[in-house]
């Protein structure tokens, strides 16, 4: 596996849809909403029941007793920032949260904005499998020819199955590993490994990292995505997600939740037995060369169908690819013009050389940019229309759950 930063693996919605799927990078004004910062002086009785409440920053030297860290299962290990004496960076861990617990490398601000987030169950991502009817694990880890280990399908999985549920075990500050003595922070890593109630989940998994001196830090670089905690860009390594290997044409996709640290690896298209599940570590819709670019710099060479095929094959995906991003720019113009006409056209065959390129899970971004440009003409009827198509996209590919709130917050994101 390799790092994923910077992107969400596979789709980049337009603004409407962002909101409601959500992304692995929110921006800050969202976290503090999805995670709910704390606001200041609200009485008790109007709080939430469940609510952890509205701790104040945690540092070593504040929390001497069990009670001063809850709801944190050890006390806070720190270090100081080399160029901000000012900067702190402390582990925190729950040993119990999720799947064998998590641990938390961020400043004391960050974890006590972000302390809800322990409240989330991840029962979005886990519902389906309470009561899957008996039906049994869907997949099972295996050792894969060329790949190390790998995921492969145990049944039939249908599309917008969910086959695995999964929680990060570790989160890390994108900053951390620049702003601290690199022995130092190795230690602080080592202490977040081993607060864990499992941290051979951490450990046992793949490193291929030619730049990292230290087991932790490989296995971050190697496999950690994305992901923002109240408005600040994490790695976060999720361990049952990191067996499942690239495929420029994915049979499955990652569903993530900005509230919560759990995540699910959803069917794109159905899984027939034996069948190795795979997801893309980079966005959709990339030529080869790009793809091979973005991928490279972990040393890895993708041998996918997409990518094998012959020169001809090649060329044609290459050449519908190109087209699409020309295409896109054009209706982006057609837009600013005022040309509406022009800019449904175009959309159109955009929306045809994506079938041709079997990029179902890009219709949506398609679909919506349509329904925007007929809103915008004062066409709301056929602006809605689109809009119901690109929410029933993404329910049918289980990016979305079906609910009779989607189509009005989409549409009252087209006034903004």
């Amino acid at each position: 596996m390799s790092l994923r930063l910077g992107f969400f693996r596979g789709v980049s919605y337009f603004t409407g849809l962002l909101l409601l799927v959500g992304s692995p990078v929110a921006s800050h004004s969202q976290l503090r909403t999805t995670i709910g910062q704390c606001p200041l002086d609200i009485p008790a009785a109007l709080r939430s029941q469940t609510q952890l409440g509205c701790p104040h920053p945690l540092d070593g030297s504040t929390a001497h007793h069990p009670v001063d860290w809850s709801p944190w299962t050890h006390a806070p290990e720190c270090l100081r920032a080399e160029k901000s004496a000012a900067t702190k960076y402390c582990v925190f861990t729950n040993s119990q949260h999720g799947d064998g617990g998590v641990s938390i490398i961020t400043t004391p601000e960050t974890a006590a904005n972000s302390v809800e987030i322990l409240n989330d169950s991840g029962y979005t991502h886990t519902k389906s499998f309470i009561s899957n009817n008996g039906a049994g694990a869907a997949y099972e880890v295996v050792d894969i020819p060329g790949k190390g280990k790998g995921v492969i399908a145990t049944r039939r999985i249908s599309r917008a199955e969910p086959i695995m549920a999964d929680w990060a075990a570790l989160v890390v500050d994108l900053n951390f590993p620049t702003s601290v003595k690199r022995a130092q922070g190795y230690r602080l890593l080592h202490i977040a490994v081993d607060q864990l109630s499992e941290p051979d989940r951490v450990l046992l998994l793949a490193r291929n990292n030619v730049f990292s001196a230290d087991i932790v830090e490989d296995v971050l670089r190697t496999n950690a995505f994305s992901f923002a905690l109240a408005g600040e860009t994490h790695m976060a390594l999720y361990p049952k997600v990191a067996r499942v290997n690239h495929a420029c044409r994915p049979n499955a996709f990652i569903r993530f939740t900005p509230s919560s640290l759990a995540v699910s690896v959803v069917a794109l298209k159905d899984i027939e037995p034996g069948e190795e599940i795979s997801i893309t570590y980079v966005p959709m819709g990339k030529t080869r060369e790009e793809r091979r670019a973005g991928l490279s710099k972990w040393g890895f060479n993708c041998t996918c169908s997409l990518c094998t095929g012959s020169k001809a094959e090649i060329a044609a995906s290459d050449y519908r690819r190109e087209k699409i991003k020309e295409l896109r720019q054009e209706v982006m113009k057609a837009v600013e013009a005022w040309d509406g006409t022009k800019a449904v056209k175009l959309t159109h065959e955009i929306l045809e050389l994506m079938r041709a390129e079997d990029l179902a899970p890009l219709y949506a971004s398609q679909y919506e940019i349509m329904a925007r440009l007929y809103w915008k003409a004062r066409d709301t009827n056929t602006a809605t229309k689109y809009a119901q198509k690109s929410i029933a996209t993404l329910v049918d590919l289980g990016y979305l759950e079906d609910s009779p709130e989607t189509l009005p917050a989409l549409l009252r994101t087209f006034d903004g």
